[in-house]
């Protein structure tokens, strides 16, 4: 089987890298390539420099809809001889579905996210889609409830796979010094870091609140966010405003990504909202105590019970979860006893694809 996983552009971001991961540990059985329809972005030209089988195929060059392009990347997968198409997130989902149906290749949609019902204008198109799909992928039991509800599919086409990191990138470091002369931070006090994109959504701004906090109460710990994104202008004036900048830095998209996760004493994510995030797995395999707000898809990745889950508006919990995290020694053991026993229950990379390559092979059978 050849499968094609499409994307309109690989930013640095969860699927993108789980994607990249899919390529690196593809059995020959199911053969894995990623095509982008727009800009290759960060994570697709580290790819196409690293030998990874990513196509450029730019088809898409505005944000409205295209009909061209499903034509365009039709003929061109029956001529790459594609048996499955596996679509990732909401923009490539509308021309990846078109696509394959017009092309005759069954079509695998990939939900990263909890489902928002908000979206209501969405939410009609998915369900558009949906009737096109052969299958569904959801992160968990209740995504999987929640998208048969709202789109209206057939229980036995949505699957759940749980998200998964290749544990062979994100691994324990024993030495934390040599770990953040690495990534280039000082050696000589903790660092508290935060990876995700600057959006609203990553509630980032929680983080510079949060380390203020700590710097007023005389905590030695620095602070860096690694991202790009469209609050950076703000976050970074509200760094000036409170006089924190000596403390707290943007450090814009790093990769690779993992030395960064390795020399953090602590990892913080203070999403709004989020599916299954996955620099939480990778925090787990890294052996990073996380300090997260207590929402859905945090809680669900973590666990019930986790003791770094702080209420949502709640800088003072955030503040003093992190704190606890760098200064208590039992607290410190509590989380990362509680994360291991997590990260042992995760499915590794090998379950991973032996998931997805059992989709692919029944989408098959049935062409």
């Amino acid at each position: 089987m050849k499968v094609m996983h499409v994307f309109i552009s690989m930013p640095v971001g969860g699927a993108e890298d789980l994607v990249l991961s899919i390529l690196r540990n593809a059995p020959p059985e199911a053969r894995a390539e990623a095509v982008c329809l727009g800009q290759p972005g960060v994570a697709g030209s580290e790819a196409m420099q690293a030998g990874l089988p990513v196509h450029l195929l730019p088809v898409v060059s505005k944000k409205r809809f295209q009909p061209l392009a499903v034509v365009r990347l039709a003929r061109w997968l029956r001529a790459q001889s594609v048996d499955v198409v596996h679509s990732h997130v909401y923009n490539a989902h509308v021309y990846a579905v078109l696509a394959a149906r017009l092309a005759g290749i069954p079509v695998v949609m990939h939900h990263h996210k909890t489902f928002n019902r908000e979206r209501r204008r969405r939410w009609w198109i998915m369900r558009q889609l949906a009737k096109r799909t052969a299958a569904q992928i959801a992160l968990s039991e209740q995504t999987r409830l929640d998208l048969v509800d709202a789109l209206k599919l057939s229980p036995e086409t949505c699957t759940v796979v749980s998200n998964t990191v290749d544990d062979t990138v994100f691994t324990p470091v024993t030495d934390k010094k040599a770990a953040r002369c690495l990534a280039g931070l000082a050696e000589d006090h903790p660092w508290v870091g935060g990876i995700a994109s600057l959006s609203p959504q990553k509630n980032h701004i929680a983080t510079v609140r949060m380390m203020d906090i700590l710097v007023r109460e005389g905590c030695n710990a620095s602070g860096v966010i690694c991202g790009e994104g469209n609050t950076r202008s703000a976050l970074q004036s509200e760094i000036e405003r409170l006089q924190i900048g000596h403390r707290l830095r943007l450090a814009g998209n790093q990769r690779p990504i993992a030395p960064w996760l390795q020399a953090f004493d602590v990892l913080v994510l203070p999403s709004t909202w989020e599916g299954q995030p996955m620099v939480l797995l990778q925090a787990m395999a890294c052996d990073i105590p996380v300090v997260a707000s207590a929402i859905e898809g945090n809680i669900a990745t973590l666990g019930e019970g986790h003791p770094g889950l702080f209420p949502l508006e709640d800088d003072a919990a955030y503040a003093a979860r992190v704190r606890a995290c760098l200064d208590d020694d039992a607290f410190r053991a509590a989380v990362l006893t509680h994360q291991r026993q997590q990260w042992a229950r995760q499915p590794r990379m090998s379950d991973y694809i032996d998931a997805l390559t059992a989709i692919y092979r029944r989408l098959c059978s049935k062409t």
